[in-house]
This record gives structure tokens, sequence and C-alpha cells, in this order.
């Protein structure tokens, strides 16, 4: 059983907290999940006659995942920044288009902090 002051992981915390740390297969993985359901749903549209009522349904719902998920990765990159001990405006990297593939792949391949650092005790939890 936990202790009281640790706090377990959920996947609102994955996707949409801030806090604590993220190691590298996680966010990986939570990126090729929001990939996965952006790609499905761009698909569905595109094969949608642009004339049928559900195009717009597919759209709009594209537009609404998107927003989601751009709002999760950056969620997402902060703690994978925590994880890196770097600062967490670092984020706005995946915004310039110029370096945001390269950040990424900083992000992802780049080996966290070993052991504690100021953004938690251990990797993939809340911090305390």
């Amino acid at each position: 059983m936990p202790a009281a002051a640790e706090q377990i992981p959920s996947l609102t915390w994955l996707f949409f907290g801030w806090s604590g740390r993220l190691a590298r297969v996680p966010y990986a993985l939570a990126w090729a999940f929001w990939v996965v359901i952006l790609s499905a749903v761009l698909t569905r549209m595109i094969f949608t006659q642009h004339q049928d009522p559900s195009f717009t349904i597919w759209t709009v719902l594209f537009l609404l995942v998107g927003l989601v998920a751009s709002v999760s990765s950056v969620m997402l990159t902060i703690k994978r920044l925590h994880d890196m001990n770097v600062p967490a405006p670092l984020v706005l990297c995946l915004f310039v288009p110029a370096i945001s593939f390269f950040a990424l792949i900083a992000f992802v391949f780049w080996p966290g902090t070993a052991g504690p650092n100021s953004h938690g005790i251990a990797t993939n939890r809340p911090k305390n």
C-alpha cells in the first residue's frame, strides 16, 4: 500500500498534469497515442464527402481533438523537462517550426536525471 504522502499516477495526471516527472518511454507512448487518435479522425474526415453533413461533425471533432492533444502535449513536455531537470519554458521550442521536430526528438531521447531532483523523487509520479 502506498504511503499517505505518495500520489499514485493516473491517466488524468499523465495527459493533463504538470507537476512531477515523466520518463522517455511514457512520454513517447503518450505522444504516439495522440498521433494515432488524430490520424484516425483525420482519415475519417478525408474519406467523407464534403457535401455529407457528417463532414462537419468530423471536422469539428478533429479541431477539438487537436486542441486537447495540443494542451496534453504541452503538459507531457513540461513533465518531461522536469525529468531532465531543465526549465519548463523550453516547452516553447515545440511551437517554433524550425526547431520543433528536433526538440521533440531531443525530449524523447535525452535521458532524465538519475535519482531525485527538484521536481520529484522518482520518475512517472506527480510531485509530492
